[in-house]
């Protein structure tokens, strides 16, 4: 009883948080006051797109990440990933759009290929906050969750003037993790209609085109997403000759200590992009 009380409490006050951002016309960003992070819906593909924009103190330019959220079985959106966006901004001062995909949240878009609306969601939005007079429009990093992580990965070669991106227990074969994920709903989210050969995309292939320096993060015991998905993306990267990084968790499985995520991508952010801050904060361990 006390547990559920607990988680009831915890819900409660998340939701409670969340409420408290203000939501306002995107037309109204290029004026907002620092720091602060507010609430916008911007038009893509026909439809309406929910973003949290963070802004972080002083006058910038500052660096932008764009932060895309994994799969959720609520329908959670970009929250899922606002304290993350939060976190860069108040860390290394890096303006943020976390943006809620087509199909969660409260984005609302009209029917089509997945795929195709949701590349348009991220560009429209990423159009939208490159034009903000406090955003250094040349710096652009991708911060990716699961889902997040797929999406950032195919997009890569299409966004110019990306100068980094961090990819969390993403998928890159998905061909391959169709027939090698042990886990029934990620074969459902994969191939929904029960196709006998669904096609499936492979953004390995794209490997040697790769030029961003990238973070890779993923869990041993993933029984979601195989580690053999980042391996792969490791040795293509590897053989492109692309900077990158793979870090790796022993003992965790799809979901990794938000701590030591933030401690590693903020690390590996300012090892590629000098953090924007006027007084530089301190106190984050190094990155093992």
């Amino acid at each position: 009883m006390r547990c559920k009380i607990g988680l009831a409490s915890l819900t409660l006050l998340f939701l409670f948080a969340c409420n408290t951002i203000r939501v306002i016309p995107y037309e109204q960003l290029g004026a907002l006051e620092e720091p602060q992070t507010v609430r916008v819906f911007y038009p893509s593909a026909d439809g309406s797109i929910e973003a949290y924009v963070s802004r972080p103190r002083g006058k910038g330019s500052f660096p932008l990440v764009v932060l895309l959220h994994g799969h959720s079985l609520s329908g959670r959106g970009a929250d899922q990933v606002l304290s993350s966006a939060e976190f860069f901004a108040g860390e290394i001062c890096f303006a943020s759009v976390a943006i809620s995909l087509p199909g969660y949240g409260s984005t609302r878009s009209p029917k089509g290929p997945t795929e195709a609306i949701t590349r348009q969601a991220v560009r429209d939005g990423l159009s939208l906050a490159k034009q903000l007079k406090w955003v250094d429009s040349r710096r652009i990093f991708l911060y990716g969750v699961s889902r997040g992580a797929t999406v950032a990965a195919a997009m890569m070669n299409e966004v110019e003037n990306v100068s980094g991106a961090a990819l969390y227990a993403g998928a890159y074969d998905l061909g391959r993790l169709y027939r090698e994920t042990p886990s029934f709903w990620v074969r459902k989210i994969l191939n929904p209609n029960d196709d006998t050969s669904p096609k499936l995309l492979n953004l390995l292939k794209e490997g040697s085109k790769w030029r961003v320096p990238t973070l890779i993060l993923h869990g041993e015991q993933d029984n979601l997403i195989p580690v053999n998905q980042s391996l792969l993306l490791r040795d293509q990267l590897r053989a492109a000759g692309t900077y990158h990084r793979l870090e790796l968790f022993p003992d965790h499985g799809h979901f990794l200590p938000r701590a030591k995520v933030r401690e590693q991508v903020v690390d590996f952010f300012k090892t590629i992009g000098a953090p924007a801050c006027s007084t530089p904060k301190t106190g984050l361990a190094p990155a093992s």
